[in-house]
């Protein structure tokens, strides 16, 4: 989990400053769109305040002039609106699209980014327009043809210092920049999915290789446990045959000395000679390899024969075996004989752990879907809850004279045919197991 961590920051560190590196590249492709316009005000602007400087040489006809520049200059595409005006607010000349004021502020100089256009000021010098002394014919002040130049009133007086004002269209560059920033977001958004397929194809690379070595120890474990398992047959089968001539001759001994003293030792003998068969005889079972040879079983007739087959061990208790009648029976898709030594051992179990006179019930469930499912359930004194876990391991039981392989076995049986094997405990007390998952072949 600390390497899975290590390379998880390890990603999210690259796609930060991966990120990062793209924010960068956007102010700079944002700032290169609107110098482009900044550059394009200054030129405007340039030539405004040189056009003013000149038209003012006209004297009284400069106001005119001066309007008509600016009619001029806003019928450029790029101009949304132009003011000239004086520092204390009062708009003199404007032109444009737009509505457009002087405002009596130091904010209105220098540059300020609108919604689509760049608002743009300067203050500039009107120098005072210089008198001319005309000379007559004497070049004295008498009656010649000399003039002075007439000073205006009003903003244009001398040594007046004035405001323009620009409005640059800034649409283009907005949305020059737009495309930028949603680029940048997309290739952003793509370095994260990058990102997030190469973790998640290293996360399935680190998961393959796990099962790849869960899957060798098993597979190397499974040959072990099949080596063993022909081992310990064999030596079950060599073990059995010596107890039958164990058995056999303390069966003789017994039939030709028949004092009270010995014949209850040799029956103790027969009695272990018996007990340990049956164990090889259950350990030989479960070994064996389970194979199903499928085909249609009715589930009405299998617990037909079980109820017959166990009818000694019923009838000896006082046990009721209760089977409902399905509205639907069914036939399921098994193997007969393996099916049956399932049941036969979860009706044993069953009945084995009922009090005198009790019931155990086995019934069909759940047919929907194409499935259905076996229940068995006693009402004994159930299970504890430390002994769940280990309820269907090898040679764990709880019953008194159990060999710890019928309820292995009966999950053996099932996985074998694709089902699942439970328990559950049973409401009012006592135990449910069951078998899930078999395929229903026909419903009457």
């Amino acid at each position: 989990m600390a390497r899975l961590a290590a390379i998880l920051a390890m990603l999210v560190a690259a796609w930060g400053g991966w990120a990062w590196w793209q924010y960068h590249e956007y102010g700079h492709a944002r700032e290169a769109a609107r110098q482009t316009v900044r550059r394009q005000a200054h030129t405007v602007m340039t030539a405004l305040v040189g056009g003013i400087r000149f038209h003012r040489r006209f004297g009284p006809a400069f106001p005119e002039q001066l309007q008509a520049q600016l009619d001029a200059l806003a019928e450029a595409d790029d101009v949304l609106a132009v003011a000239v005006g004086t520092r204390d607010g009062k708009t003199v000349f404007s032109a444009g699209r737009r509505t457009f004021q002087v405002v009596p502020s130091e904010a209105c100089l220098g540059e300020s980014w609108e919604a689509g256009a760049l608002r743009y000021g300067v203050e500039f010098p009107l120098e005072q327009q210089p008198e001319v002394v005309g000379g007559g014919w004497g070049g004295g002040r008498g009656m010649g043809r000399g003039r002075r130049a007439a000073i205006e009133p009003g903003p244009f007086g001398p040594e007046t210092r004035l405001v323009a004002m620009l409005l640059v269209d800034g649409s283009q560059a907005d949305a020059a920049i737009g495309r930028e920033a949603r680029l940048r977001v997309l290739v952003v958004a793509a370095g994260g999915l990058v990102l997030v397929f190469l973790a998640a194809a290293w996360w399935a690379s680190l998961r393959l290789a796990a099962a790849r070595g869960r899957a060798a120890v098993l597979e190397a474990e499974a040959r072990h446990l099949r080596d063993l398992s022909q081992a310990a047959a064999g030596l079950a089968h060599e073990t059995r045959n010596p107890l039958g001539l164990i058995r056999g001759w303390t069966q003789r001994l017994a039939e030709s000395d028949p004092s009270p003293d010995r014949a209850q030792r040799f029956g103790a003998l027969i009695e272990e000679c018996d007990r340990i068969t049956a164990r090889i005889n259950h350990f030989l079972a479960f070994a064996r390899p389970a194979s199903p040879a499928l085909g249609p079983v009715d589930l009405d007739r299998l617990f037909d024969d079980l109820a017959a087959v166990l009818e000694p061990d019923l009838d000896a208790k006082g046990v009721t075996l209760d089977r409902p009648r399905p509205v639907q029976p069914c036939s399921v898709e098994a193997d007969a004989e393996l099916l049956r030594q399932a049941l036969f051992n979860l009706v044993g179990n069953a009945i084995g752990f009922s009090p005198p006179r009790g019931v155990v019930e086995i019934a069909v469930r759940g047919v929907r879907g194409g499935t259905c499912r076996i229940e068995v359930a006693d009402r004994g004194p159930g299970v504890a809850a430390e002994h769940v876990p280990r309820l269907f391991s090898p040679y764990f039981t709880t019953r008194p004279g159990g060999t710890g392989l019928g309820l292995a076995m009966v999950r053996r049986i099932a996985a074998a045919h694709g089902w699942t094997a439970g328990h559950s405990p049973r409401a009012g007390g006592g135990a449910v197991f069951w078998i899930d998952a078999m395929r229903v072949l026909r419903r009457s």
